[in-house]
């Protein structure tokens, strides 16, 4: 055999070897796409469960943010959980931030975004509309509580108001029931609102169902 039959010989093992280096790697490529596209193709999955469980989820730069639903003011409002309290749209478009802290013998500490929700779930609200009437709002529930409220036997200094006027309600019908106690100025205006499970005065409490 001649040496140019050598060098076509030896030419020719080397570009056999060649491409099938080039193979491989190609393989290797198709093999980590299709491995990419089944981890895309399973966490749709996982969101598309996660949603139809009731609880959603957001992504952030923080991680990722659980989001309820809860009553605020009689309507069930969006409320995204964070770290250290929640966030949320109220009915006139403005982002309101609650937090909250444990005070007890034991702890003092700032409340958890999950403690937060849990508080504000049976919160109630009370409200002063633009005709005057005055609302309180526990859950899904709305009441005008106006001809409910009457004047305290004996007024008291409030900042730069005067406590002048008191409602005492219990709801029931709901879960859990509620003792709430409202002190107003002269016009209305809510100036203190406490609420419990338990009543928290001596006094007569109208009933609400």
């Amino acid at each position: 055999m001649s040496n140019k039959e050598n060098y076509k010989k030896a030419f020719s093992v080397l570009k056999s070897s060649c491409d099938f280096t080039l193979e491989e790697k190609e393989m290797k490529k198709i093999t980590r796409l299709n491995a990419h596209k089944n981890l895309l193709t399973a966490a749709a999955v996982l969101l598309v469960l996660v949603v139809g469980s009731g609880t959603a989820y957001a992504a952030d730069i923080g991680g990722v943010r659980e989001a309820v639903q809860i009553w605020i003011e009689g309507k069930q409002t969006d409320v995204t959980i964070k770290d250290e309290g929640v966030e949320y749209v109220d009915k006139d478009g403005n982002i309101q931030e609650q937090t909250g802290y444990k005070c007890s013998p034991f702890e003092n500490r700032p409340l958890t975004g999950e403690e937060m929700a849990e508080e504000m779930k049976d919160w109630v609200y009370v409200e002063k509309l633009d005709d005057g009437t005055v609302h309180v709002y526990y859950h899904d529930r709305d009441y005008d509580i106006t001809d409910k409220i009457v004047e305290k036997e004996q007024k008291e200094k409030h900042g730069d108001a005067i406590e002048a006027k008191e409602c005492h309600l219990h709801i029931v019908g709901v879960d859990p029931e509620v003792y709430v106690d409202i002190v107003f100025d002269e016009n209305n205006e809510e100036l203190e609102l406490g609420h419990g499970p338990t009543p928290e005065r001596k006094t007569d409490y109208i009933e609400l169902n």
